[in-house]
């Protein structure tokens, strides 16, 4: 009786096992997924080129002592053109950001974080956090947006206002980028 339980309960799993298998991907997250991984791939083809900025931080935490934090800005050069009145050069040079990472500690616990951006509206599309839950276990979560808001979250459940201050330190984070690489309005 025990070998029919074990085997029935071996087989139900699986079928489910095979079924989640065999579901498609859906298609906002694959896009996601696909983006993700041309922005890896130009970040390691693109390496000693140029279009990297790179920012190290090293400030104190009150009661957890001094960290050291460091963004890499990724970006792509684009050459635009001003409408010019008089016969001043009328070309500039704007600098779409489309990945940061961040990698910080406070104590001894270090923090991971990637920002992925849309590359034609610079418009956040996922983030990606390394912590720490409340209990001190590492954790990862991953955040997927389509257009402007969160839609669909991996790891554990976020808390209040997570998604929102997600959203707020990408932006953050890309303005940043832009008043020191003095991106010109479009």
């Amino acid at each position: 009786m025990k070998t029919i339980r074990q085997t029935l309960l071996i087989s139900c799993m699986i079928v489910v096992l095979t079924a989640a298998a065999a579901q498609p991907d859906d298609a906002v997250i694959t896009s996601i997924r696909n983006a993700y991984s041309q922005a890896k791939e130009a970040i390691k083809s693109g390496k000693n080129q140029g279009n990297e900025m790179v920012t190290t931080l090293n400030y104190t935490v009150r009661g957890e002592g001094k960290t050291t934090e460091t963004l890499h800005f990724f970006y792509k050069t684009v050459q635009g053109t001003y409408v010019m009145d008089d016969d001043g050069d009328p070309h500039f040079y704007y600098y779409p950001l489309y990945f940061i990472t961040r990698s910080y500690n406070i104590g001894k616990r270090k923090y991971y974080e990637e920002f992925l951006f849309d590359t034609d509206t610079e418009q956040l599309i996922f983030a990606f956090m390394q912590g720490y839950d409340e209990n001190g276990k590492k954790i990862d979560r991953r955040f997927y947006f389509k257009d402007g808001s969160v839609y669909d979250t991996l790891g554990p459940a976020p808390t209040p206002y997570m998604e929102e201050q997600v959203m707020l330190q990408a932006d953050e984070l890309k303005r940043a980028f832009n008043n020191i690489a003095r991106n010109p309005k479009e």
